[in-house]
């Protein structure tokens, strides 16, 4: 086990490094990403990014980065997304501005916020999909799971979020599934389900720009096809 703040470039560093060294037979077969975060105020992670984007988006990127040498053709990559990725709690499809990947504090809103976080994710992971075709590459919802996620919020918002959320083992099935399944998985699921996104989700032109401007703000990069 590696335990480390995912948040942060040097977390992510130390946990890859980790996964490599455990990494025995010099391969990563599957990698899940499945850190969350949701805050009712702006906060940053250690080097400054807000910390929806840090942890939904950058981390899972960095992660791939550093450990993308070590995974075969065949391998798996899971994204854990969210069904927010089409619309806040408080309605209005997202839009995202790569130009603005990175939020200013006037335009923080907590729901909008992470729903935003959610579609870079989920670009990021169609736009891999198609520069890795080698790998299988999938994103899932893994339905509204009690986990720890809310903890900043009130409690009787959390209440009234998680009164019929799923239990953390129900949450990890369709993780597990699309993980170990027979049939390599491609898309984004519903929890067991292969659905479409949002429309904006499949904006190949759109999915190049968030790319480039995530590559620029973590600093690192996926090379195209082993290259």
């Amino acid at each position: 086990m590696v335990a480390a703040d995912v948040s942060a470039k040097a977390g992510v560093e130390q946990v890859a490094a980790g996964l490599a060294g455990l990494a025995g037979v010099g391969r990563i077969d599957v990698l899940i990403n499945n850190a969350g975060v949701m805050t009712p105020t702006r906060q940053e992670s250690a080097d400054g990014v807000e910390l929806n984007l840090a942890v939904h988006h950058l981390a899972p990127w960095s992660t791939l980065a550093l450990l993308a040498s070590l995974i075969p053709a065949g391998g798996r990559v899971v994204n854990v997304n969210s069904e927010g990725h089409r619309s806040p709690m408080r309605g209005g499809a997202v839009r995202i501005d790569p130009e603005r990947l990175a939020d200013g504090p006037e335009s923080f809103d907590p729901f909008l916020t992470y729903s935003r976080s959610k579609l870079a994710n989920l670009l990021f992971t169609y736009e891999l999909q198609r520069r890795r075709p080698a790998w299988n590459v999938v994103a899932v919802h893994p339905g509204v799971v009690r986990t720890n996620l809310g903890r900043q919020f009130p409690r009787w918002q959390v209440a009234a979020i998680t009164a019929f959320a799923l239990a953390a083992r129900k949450g990890a099935e369709p993780i597990i599934q699309l993980a170990t399944s027979e049939e390599p998985p491609t898309g984004y699921y519903d929890r067991f389900s292969q659905v479409r996104s949002s429309p904006i989700s499949y904006d190949e032109e759109l999915a190049r720009r968030v790319w480039a401007a995530t590559e620029e703000l973590a600093n690192v990069r996926i090379m195209d096809n082993g290259k």
